[in-house]
C-alpha cells in the first residue's frame, strides 16, 4: 500500500467513526425540578454533564413542550461537557427534558442520553391581589407537605430524601427523620 493510500484509508476511516470516540451524556440536571410561571413564564437552566473525548459531537435537548429543540456541538470547537441550557416554559404542566446525541450539522452525536422531569405551576395568588411568592425549593430541597401559605406566599422547605435508600453494611439499618439521613445500628432508635 502507497504511503498516499495509506493517508486516504485513515482519513476515510476516521471520518467514519468518531462517533466512537464520542462524549458521553450521563445527566441533564435542572436548576429546579418545580417553578412557577410569573407574567405566563418561566425560565430554568439545565446542566448536561457526562464523559469528555477528543472531538467534536452534536447533543440536542428536547424539552417536552413541543417546542424547537436546542442544538449545540460539544467538544473542541465550542466547549466541552458539562454544558448549561435555558428554556422558558410558557404552560403549566410536567415536562420530561431530554439531552441525546444527534447529528447536528456535519457533526456526528454524542453516545448516550439523560432526561429529568421539571413541573411547572401557575403562580400562586393572593385572593385576587396579584401573584403570591411562588413556592420553589432550590434543587435538593422539597417543599415541606402542608407548609404553604396561599394568603401570604410564606412556605418552607426541607432537605429532599434521596429516590433510592443508601446500602447500610451489616447489622445496620436506613433512617430518615428530622431532615437527616444515615445508617444506625439495629436496635438503636423508635423502630427496628
Amino acid at each position: 500500500m502507497t504511503r498516499s493510500s495509506l493517508v486516504a484509508f485513515t482519513t476515510f476511516t476516521l471520518a467514519l467513526a468518531p462517533a466512537a470516540w464520542a462524549d458521553l451524556i450521563t445527566r441533564i440536571t435542572p436548576e429546579a425540578e418545580r417553578v412557577a410561571l410569573v407574567d405566563g413564564k418561566a425560565t430554568v437552566r439545565f446542566t448536561v454533564s457526562g464523559r469528555n473525548t477528543p472531538g467534536d459531537c452534536g447533543v440536542w435537548v428536547e424539552y417536552g413542550d413541543q417546542g424547537s429543540p436546542d442544538t449545540r456541538i460539544i467538544g473542541d470547537r465550542e466547549g466541552p461537557l458539562p454544558r448549561e441550557f435555558a428554556h422558558t416554559f410558557t404552560r403549566p404542566g410536567q415536562f420530561t427534558v431530554t439531552a441525546v446525541g444527534k447529528r447536528v450539522k456535519t457533526t456526528n452525536g454524542c453516545e448516550g442520553q439523560a432526561s429529568a422531569v421539571v413541573t411547572v405551576v401557575e403562580a400562586a395568588r393572593d385572593r385576587g391581589r396579584g401573584p403570591a411568592a411562588a413556592a420553589s425549593c432550590p434543587p435538593g430541597w422539597a417543599l415541606r407537605e402542608g407548609s404553604f401559605d396561599r394568603r401570604t406566599g410564606a412556605f418552607t422547605c426541607l432537605p429532599a430524601y434521596p429516590q433510592q435508600r443508601m446500602e447500610c453494611g451489616p447489622g445496620l439499618r436506613y433512617f430518615e427523620r428530622d431532615g437527616t439521613l444515615g445508617c444506625r445500628v439495629r436496635g438503636q432508635g423508635k423502630r427496628d
